[in-house]
C-alpha cells in the first residue's frame, strides 16, 4: 500500500498455512517469555526443612513478577463466585501482601490519575484466578457503596491513606445507609496496609480522605468479575453497573477449516523470535532481522482463545486510554499488544531512528497519520487505514513524527506490535512539552502452558464477550489434564 506503511499485506492473504505458518512452527513447550534476561529474582527462596520439603518461597516480594506468581500459588486455581472465606487461605494472602515490598518506579509506570474519577489499571492477570489492578485515588476522591459480586477482595496500599467505611446489608437486598464500622489503611504503616473484603461481610465504600496526598492501591480480585452492584447512600434499590470497559472483542479465536493445523499463535511468534535474536546474536557484527521475514511470519498469526482471555478481555481496555502491554522483550525484539477503546488515539511520537515496528491489526480499524516534518506537531502530511487482518512494517526516520488511533467511534480495536531494536518506552510531544512513557510488562500473560482447543462449527459466530470463554472452562472441567489446561483458556475480568 502506498503512503508511510510501503510493506502492507492485505487481510485477503491471511492464511492458516503457508509460508508464514512454516516459518512459525508452533513450539508447544514453556512458557512465553515475559522480560529481560537479566530480570532480578522476585523473590527469596527458603531453606529446606529437615525432613525435606520441598523449597518454599517466603512472603517477601520484591516485585510484582514475585507477587503475581506467588498469588498462583495462594489462591484457589478455580475459585467459585460467591463461595465461603477460607480463612487460611486469607491469612496467607494478607500475609504475602503485608510483607511485600514493591520499587515504587516500578509500579508507577502502570499508575494513571484522573482528576473525575478514581482509576483502575491492570497489572496482573490469571485467566479464571484472579486479577491485580493498580486504584489510582485523587484527593478526595471517593467510591460508591459496592459490593464485589461474589469475589474475595484483598488490598495493600502502596502510597498514601484510604479511609474504609463498612456496611449492612437489609433483609431485601439493600444498603443500611448507617455506617457500621470505619477503618484507615496507611501504606506508611504495615500492620494497617492490608484490607480484605467479601460479601459476606457486608459493603463498603473507599475515599482518599488526605487533601495535599494522592493514594495508590493494589487490589486482587478472585475470582476477576466484571460487573457489581452500587448502593445508593440512601437505601434506595441497588444497579448493577459494568466496572470494565464495553465493547470489547472478547472470545474470538480463530477456528481452521477441516484437516489443517491451527494458525500459530502470539506464543510461536514469540519463540520464533527468540529464535531469530539467538541466531542474529551467533553472527559479528550483530545482524539485522530481515523485515519480510518478520512480516510473513506477523502475517500468519492469530489469537489463540487463551490469548483473547489474557490480553483482551474487558479487563484490558480502560475508558482513558489505550492501553499498551509488552508481553516479550529480549536484546533483539519487544513485542507489544495494544487494546483501543472507540475513538482512542496516542499522541505523536518517536520510535527511535531507524528501529523497524511490524504491526498486525487484530480486530477493528487503525488509522495511522505521519505529521509533517519539525520538533513541533503539526498538520498531517499522510494518512492510511490499516484494516482489520492487515499485518504492514516500516524503518523509523529521525524527521518526522507519526500518531495512531482507533479508526472507529463505536467499535474496540486490538492490534500487535513488533519492534526490533527492542521498544520499552515512549516519547510523545503533547500540547504540554514532550512526555515519556514506560511500557509495562503485562504479568501473567501466557504464563500457562498452551492449549489446544476442539474444533468449533465453522458457521458459529465468536462470541461477544470475553464471558463465553467461561463456558469453555465449564465443558472442559471434566477432561482430566487436558480440561484443566483448558480452564486457563477462561476469560475474567474485573474492576
Amino acid at each position: 500500500a502506498a503512503g508511510p506503511w510501503p510493506s502492507c499485506r492485505s487481510p485477503a492473504l491471511r492464511g492458516f498455512g503457508g509460508a508464514a505458518a512454516a516459518a512459525l512452527e508452533p513450539v508447544r513447550g514453556g512458557p512465553l517469555a515475559g522480560g529481560s534476561p537479566a530480570a532480578p529474582s522476585s523473590a527469596l527462596a527458603a531453606p529446606r526443612d529437615s525432613g525435606g520439603a520441598p523449597d518454599e518461597l517466603t512472603p517477601y516480594c520484591l516485585d510484582l513478577p514475585g507477587v503475581i506468581e506467588r498469588l498462583r500459588r495462594e489462591l484457589p486455581p478455580r475459585p467459585q463466585r460467591g463461595a465461603p472465606i477460607d480463612p487460611a487461605v486469607v491469612e496467607r494472602v494478607s500475609e504475602v501482601l503485608r510483607s511485600t515490598r514493591l520499587n515504587p518506579r516500578e509500579w508507577q509506570q502502570h499508575a494513571v490519575f484522573r482528576r473525575g474519577r478514581y482509576t483502575r489499571n491492570i497489572v496482573g492477570y490469571s485467566p479464571g484466578q484472579f486479577v491485580a489492578l493498580l486504584l489510582c485515588w485523587e484527593r478526595g476522591q471517593q467510591s460508591p457503596i459496592h459490593d464485589h459480586s461474589g469475589a474475595h477482595c484483598f488490598v495493600r496500599m502502596l502510597q498514601g491513606r484510604l479511609k474504609e467505611e463498612n456496611f449492612d446489608w437489609t433483609a431485601d437486598g439493600r444498603v443500611n445507609p448507617e455506617v457500621r464500622s470505619e477503618a484507615m489503611l496507611d501504606a506508611r504503616v504495615p500492620e494497617l496496609s492490608v484490607a480484605f473484603a467479601h460479601d459476606s461481610t457486608g459493603l463498603h465504600r473507599i475515599t482518599n480522605p488526605d487533601a495535599e496526598e494522592v493514594a495508590v492501591s493494589l487490589h486482587i480480585y478472585s475470582p476477576p468479575f466484571e460487573d457489581c452492584q452500587v448502593f445508593p447512600p440512601t437505601g434506595a434499590e441497588p444497579k448493577r453497573v459494568p466496572m470494565v470497559s464495553i465493547n470489547t472483542p472478547g472470545y474470538r479465536a480463530l477456528q481452521p477449516p477441516s484437516g489443517l493445523a491451527p494458525p500459530p499463535s502470539l506464543r510461536d511468534l514469540c519463540d520464533m523470535l527468540k529464535r531469530i535474536g539467538t541466531e542474529l546474536g551467533r553472527s559479528a557484527p550483530v545482524a539485522q532481522p530481515e523485515p519480510h521475514h518478520i512480516l510473513d511470519a506477523l502475517g500468519g498469526v492469530e489469537l489463540s482463545a487463551m490469548e483473547w482471555a489474557t490480553l483482551a478481555s474487558p479487563a484490558h481496555f480502560s475508558e482513558f486510554h489505550a492501553v499498551k502491554n509488552l508481553i516479550h522483550c529480549d536484546e533483539h525484539f519487544s513485542v507489544m499488544v495494544c487494546c483501543w477503546s472507540p475513538g482512542q488515539s496516542v499522541p505523536a511520537h518517536h520510535i527511535g531512528k531507524d528501529r523497524q515496528e511490524w504491526v498486525k491489526v487484530m480486530h477493528g480499524d487503525l488509522k495511522f497519520q505521519e505529521h509533517s516534518r519539525g520538533l513541533f506537531v503539526s498538520e498531517v502530511q499522510e494518512e492510511s487505514l490499516l484494516p482489520e487482518g492487515s499485518s504492514s512494517t516500516r524503518r523509523e526516520c529521525s524527521t518526522r513524527m507519526h500518531s495512531m488511533s482507533n479508526a472507529s467511534a463505536a467499535g474496540s480495536a486490538v492490534s500487535v506490535h513488533v519492534f526490533s531494536p527492542p521498544l520499552t518506552r515512549f516519547t510523545f510531544h503533547t500540547s504540554k512539552g514532550i512526555e515519556r512513557h514506560d511500557v509495562p510488562m503485562l504479568l501473567g500473560a501466557l504464563a500457562g502452558e498452551p492449549t489446544l482447543l476442539p474444533p468449533a462449527s465453522s458457521d458459529a459466530p465468536p462470541a461477544p464477550t470475553a464471558a463465553a470463554a467461561v463456558a469453555l472452562a465449564e465443558a472442559a472441567a471434566a477432561a482430566g489434564a487436558e480440561g484443566e489446561a483448558m480452564r486457563l483458556a477462561a476469560a475474567g475480568a474485573a474492576a
